[in-house]
């Protein structure tokens, strides 16, 4: 695929990544690790997932595994997802299907045909499996621009109705590199009222989604870090967590330049240089912000005081109101579903 709002598009289709037994060594040369989050391209392409998991999980103790997927490949995907929840000591597998809207616009901004059908079909296998492997949880992911807000509004309502097996839909705004320069993110009134539909559509579901709460946090954080164009919570990456990208390449976040390569330096020697502690003491000192939610969500849970200032703040405490009907966007489960699969009943029309 083509995402026009990818920021890895620079180093996709190198031929360059790790090979296993370079991932099994880095593996090896790391403690224990609470929380493994592995993205693309497209992970379930990698034929050795399932391997490269079960090493994490059993070498360095991974008790949860997040993987945003596009969702296009249904039997790589279910194969490995299965392979890899055959680990007992796994809490918790994530997959999250990567959708930007309705299926017309889902396919053009990804510029490939088929894409919203294929991922509503992983989805079904995905649920399916689900019923052997209750610790499988799935998610979608969708980023907000300037171009998809009505769309997201429409494909949230879709997703509910048509997928109950999914107890989640994460808002994210666009960041980064992106390959289509011209795309901007939403002004923020446009993405807070777009959280708080997303939000109160899904209240039933998130009621007893594990980590369910964190959420008002990070999008509370998110927004007002724009607003404030500063770290609101002081940032721990490089201290909490770590990035290796597909080539070796390891840096302290995404949002700065790589500090070392696995091929030439092991990654403590790396993880200790005097570059990575001038990083550390930069993105301490607060010299860069950003919304990327896995280092928010990290330095939020992992910093008591900070973390009941946010919970405060974000007001966790308050239910979200259900959805009138006229609050909802319209949209029909006719869509993107098969014929066998619409029973007279399941049509809506929303207003």
């Amino acid at each position: 695929m083509k995402c026009e709002h990818c920021f890895y598009w620079r180093s996709l289709n190198q031929r360059d990544d790790l090979t296993k037994e370079e991932i099994f060594e880095l593996s090896r040369s790391l403690g224990r690790i609470e929380n493994l989050n592995l993205s693309g391209g497209e992970p379930f392409l990698r034929k050795e997932f399932a391997e490269i998991c079960r090493q994490f999980i059993r070498h360095n103790g991974v008790k949860q595994i997040y993987v945003p997927t596009n969702g296009y490949y249904t039997d790589k995907t279910v194969k490995q997802v299965s392979d890899t929840l055959e680990e007992k000591s796994l809490d918790l597998f994530v997959v999250e299907l990567s959708l930007d809207g309705m299926p017309e616009f889902h396919d053009t901004f990804r510029v490939t045909k088929d894409a919203f059908k294929r991922a509503m079909e992983t989805y079904d296998a995905l649920a399916e499996l689900q019923k052997r492997f209750p610790r499988l949880r799935i998610h979608s992911i969708s980023t907000a621009t300037d171009r998809n807000m009505d769309e997201i509004r429409r494909l949230t309502t879709y997703l509910y109705e048509r997928c109950p097996q999914m107890d989640h839909h994460n808002l994210a705004i666009i960041r980064g590199d992106r390959k289509d320069p011209s795309l901007q993110g939403p002004s923020l009134r446009q993405y807070e009222e777009l959280y708080q539909y997303i939000r109160r559509l899904w209240a039933p579901r998130e009621q007893d989604r594990y980590g369910s709460i964190v959420e008002p946090m990070l999008q509370w954080t998110k927004v007002r870090t724009i607003r404030e164009q500063e770290q609101v919570v002081p940032c721990r990456a490089g201290r909490l967590s770590a990035v290796v990208y597909a080539n070796g390449d390891v840096s302290l976040c995404e949002t700065h330049k790589p500090l070392g390569n696995l091929r030439e330096k092991p990654f403590w020697e790396i993880w200790s240089s005097p570059e990575a502690r001038r990083l550390r003491d930069s993105i301490m000192n607060k010299e860069c912000y950003c919304t990327t939610e896995v280092f928010m969500w990290s330095s939020i849970v992992h910093q008591p005081l900070h973390l009941a200032r946010t919970m405060v703040r974000a007001k966790v405490w308050e239910k979200p109101t259900p959805l009138t009907s006229h609050e909802r966007a319209e949209i029909t489960l006719h869509d993107s579903l098969p014929e066998r699969a619409i029973p007279q009943e399941n049509l809506i029309q929303i207003q």
